[in-house]
């Protein structure tokens, strides 16, 4: 989905790239900042929805999967399910990736953000949609979901400050404010591939390393866009 199709505001929530020389496009504004979702450079990799290009980056212990890896494929099971009853269609690349830990263990985050699967699409407060719950920052500070809408085919990725769940799951005492979920993202594919370039470059900055060379394009292409 394009974010014109959604009533979210486009967004960026990610980490800092100071480090890696984006000062000026990715200041530090702490854990996490919010950034110019048109100033983000286009993706160095073609995308068809399978993942390939994952396959050839190096896995890591303590990766995106290693926190509630059992937990995760129960709660698949029971979302596809949910999904189904509602008349909603899980997107493909989603349930290709959140399916495989290969894929998984290539995903590592510098703020040890974690697969944390919400076991059912719970309706979204704003938008006319459903949300799906698929990534959690470790410390509560960010949450990342699937928005299917009520109508219409597609999907897109939103973002939020605050918890959307199960009843069983919340946790959340203070209110949400719908007008804090961000649109992140056109497709799942896409977002896990910014999120994996983005923390690459971050580690390749922190470990003194070369970064993969889409990270680099990635960071040119970021560098040329502010000119």
């Amino acid at each position: 989905m394009h974010p014109s199709e959604t009533s979210f505001s486009p967004f960026w929530w990610g980490i800092s790239l100071d480090l890696a020389g984006l000062g000026e496009a990715r200041p530090d504004l702490g854990t996490y900042g919010r950034y110019d979702y048109a100033a983000l450079p286009e993706l160095p990799v073609v995308l068809r929805g399978d993942f390939r290009w994952l396959e050839q980056a190096d896995a890591w212990e303590g990766a995106i999967d290693s926190e509630r890896a059992k937990e995760n494929a129960v709660a698949v099971s029971e979302l596809e399910f949910e999904c189904a009853r509602l008349g909603l269609a899980l997107p493909e690349e989603f349930l290709t990736f959140i399916k495989s830990r290969a894929l998984q263990m290539r995903v590592r985050s510098n703020t040890d953000c974690f697969l944390d699967i919400c076991p059912a699409a719970v309706e979204s407060p704003s938008g006319d949609g459903y949300l799906a719950r698929f990534l959690a920052d470790s410390q509560g500070c960010l949450f990342w979901y699937l928005f299917l809408p009520k109508r219409g085919q597609g999907h897109a990725i939103v973002v939020s400050p605050d918890f959307y769940g199960t009843p069983e799951e919340q946790w959340q005492e203070e209110a949400v404010a719908p007008e804090g979920i961000a649109f992140c993202a056109e497709s799942f594919e896409s977002f896990v591939c910014r999120f994996w370039i983005e923390n690459e470059l971050w580690f390749a900055a922190y470990e003194e390393q070369p970064p993969h060379p889409w990270a680099a394009a990635y960071a040119a292409a970021y560098i040329e866009g502010r000119r």
